[in-house]
């Protein structure tokens, strides 16, 4: 048998689980949608596979690409296994549940539970960005509030970005892809693996001894609104740190949005870390400053759901 490449067959089975296909892959790992034969329900399973440490044998076994890879890959895989003991206890409507770990071929596994849907970004694509700041509202108070429970939890997520928001038909939204996830605790220098994103990472995640925080997530939350008002590839981090041209929204989206949203959204995207809101909470109150406290968000998505194209979506 010839492996054409790093991702598993269709039909492979991981012990109770069987393959269907391929759902993404990225520079840490390969995302997978199988089924439960033991309960006959779809999951999605993350292989933890860094394509810069390890490579897959004909056998399907996972290995280091070489002799100095194999310490790195070994301490790798046990830390992703020891966030992932740390993600099973969240439990919250808009983060994906992980439901539990294994270790097959060489490598870990993460089985998560299945969201039918489509990314934000699909839907920003769709509409060129220009989201109504009803919409908005709606979608990112229970992000934030999912992204709240992942820090009261010692932890940081570090790739948060349109690609990794699911939304639902009735348009609740979804934080999904945890393979960056880190404990607050750590110093840079102690992580085992680097997410970037250009546009959404800020620069403390380009810097070997960047200190990561509440407030690194904070800045790609920023981020991810201002790319559904406007759907322009946002500059690289490191290069508004040398020279920010990036016009603030409160001038570039004036009269189009609240003032108080647009002030929180700048706020979250200060280059500097110490400029930015420090906690979620600190980010919240301000994003929630201009919004209509007698609405029921509940309620809320629902109407705005029939309106926008994830309605309709099949």
């Amino acid at each position: 048998m010839t492996v054409q490449s790093n991702q598993l067959p269709k039909g492979t089975q991981l012990g109770h689980y069987t393959i269907n296909k391929t759902l993404s892959a990225g520079g840490f790992g390969i995302v997978y949608l199988a089924t439960d034969q033991r309960h006959e329900q779809t999951v999605v399973i993350k292989e933890y596979l860094p394509n810069k440490l390890a490579q897959r044998e004909p056998d399907l076994t996972v290995i280091p690409r070489g002799d100095d890879c194999k310490a790195k890959l070994y301490e790798g895989r046990q830390l992703f296994l020891l966030e992932v003991s740390a993600l099973k206890k969240l439990h919250h409507t808009n983060i994906v549940h992980i439901t539990e770990s294994f270790e097959a071929f060489g490598t870990v596994y993460i089985v998560m539970e299945y969201r039918p849907g489509k990314s934000l970004q699909y839907y920003i694509n769709k509409s060129n960005g220009g989201f109504k700041e009803h919409v908005l509202r709606a979608v990112f108070p229970p992000l934030i509030d999912g992204v709240r429970l992942v820090h009261e939890n010692n932890l940081l997520h570090l790739d948060i970005k349109p690609s990794n928001i699911l939304i639902q038909k009735d348009g609740t939204p979804i934080l999904l892809d945890f393979g960056a996830v880190i404990r607050k605790n750590m110093s840079r220098t102690m992580q085992h693996r680097t997410v970037i994103t250009a546009g959404f990472s800020p620069p403390e995640q380009y810097d070997q001894k960047g200190y990561c925080g509440p407030w690194t997530d904070i800045y790609a939350l920023g981020a991810t609104m201002r790319t559904c008002i406007d759907n322009t590839p946002l500059p690289k981090s490191t290069d508004r740190r040398e020279r920010d041209d990036l016009k603030p929204a409160t001038i570039a989206f004036k009269r189009k949005y609240s003032t108080d949203l647009l002030e929180a959204l700048d706020w979250a995207m200060e280059v500097d870390p110490l400029l930015r809101p420090q906690t979620i909470d600190e980010f919240l109150r301000a994003f929630n400053q201009g919004a209509d406290d007698g609405q029921d968000g509940g309620v809320f998505s629902k109407l705005f759901a029939k309106r926008m194209p994830w309605g309709k979506a099949s």
